[in-house]
């Protein structure tokens, strides 16, 4: 069987699965990767043809370990990869494609997770400052992710219909794993949100999430900015933190379905840790 086919395959069954876009974009990606690398090596792209010893070879090879610009990936990138790798491998054998995953023998690198970046209070208003400075749908977009930690692709899911600025609160029907939650409107946002509304219907943010992504690159790097959409949620959450101390209301607006997901912004800071051991 052809690797293409059995890509198609796969994403056929993740999407039965009810697996996010986002996670089959991601899949795919990497399987794509797989198949440009056995091109280049003149491997078959047929799955009889990929061995345990292929598997390891390509990840081992630079085009799973560098990015295109030949920087080294980052751990926890590389750890995807093989997650990708294997699981797709597992699908394959359990749909009887092989008869063993030549996947099997694959498994993720210990690594420590990185803390989540966030931008200080003087990168939000050299942030800010640059955002006011073009369209008004963008840098309302920007605040709303600096104001309620919504991800990006919640976001730019939203209706107009989904904004209830008498309670304060937004609908979020299109959250990660299809549940549906509420975010909370900070009362500053409230006039602009309504300005904005105003006589729309639809769609809140009508650009596309590579279109947002990149005008928020773009942004931070005339602020001197290192951030991304994810560095501002990120930003809310060690904000939500620091003023309440409390995991729970973090992990509530963040939206994550277990506290777990959020234990990695209790972070304390170096002048509290020094004062509890007496330094």
């Amino acid at each position: 069987m052809h690797l293409n086919d059995a890509i198609a395959a796969f994403q056929l069954q993740l999407e039965a699965d009810g697996r996010s876009i986002h996670t089959r974009k991601q899949y795919a990606r990497h399987l794509r990767l797989l198949g440009s690398w056995l091109a280049t090596n003149g491997i078959p792209a047929e799955l009889g043809a990929i061995t345990t010893q292929v598997v390891a070879r390509f990840l081992v090879s630079d085009a799973a370990r560098k990015t295109a610009d030949g920087a080294t990936k980052l751990a926890t990138s590389t750890n995807a990869l093989r997650t990708s790798v294997r699981v797709f491998f597992q699908f394959a054998e359990l749909a009887s494609f092989v008869a063993r995953s030549p996947g099997m023998l694959v498994r993720r690198a210990r690594c420590g997770e990185p803390p989540p970046r966030a931008l200080s209070d003087g990168e939000v208003e050299r942030l800010l400052a640059v955002a006011a400075k073009g369209e008004a749908r963008d840098e309302l977009l920007v605040r709303l992710l600096l104001g309620t930690g919504l991800r990006l692709g919640e976001a730019l899911a939203l209706e107009v219909g989904d904004i209830d600025l008498h309670r304060g609160v937004i609908s979020v029907r299109k959250a990660k794993n299809d549940r549906p939650r509420v975010a909370y409107v900070p009362a500053e946002l409230v006039p602009r949100l309504a300005e904005w509304i105003r006589d729309r219907e639809g769609p809140l943010f009508p650009i596309s999430g590579r279109h947002a992504q990149r005008m928020i690159e773009r942004m931070a790097r005339e602020a001197g900015v290192t951030a991304s959409a994810h560095a501002l949620r990120h930003t809310v959450a060690t904000r939500v933190y620091a003023r309440t101390g409390d995991l729970g209301v973090v992990q509530r607006v963040l939206g994550h379905a277990s506290v777990a997901t959020t234990v990695r912004y209790a972070r304390p800071e170096e002048a509290v840790v020094r004062r509890a051991v007496g330094a």
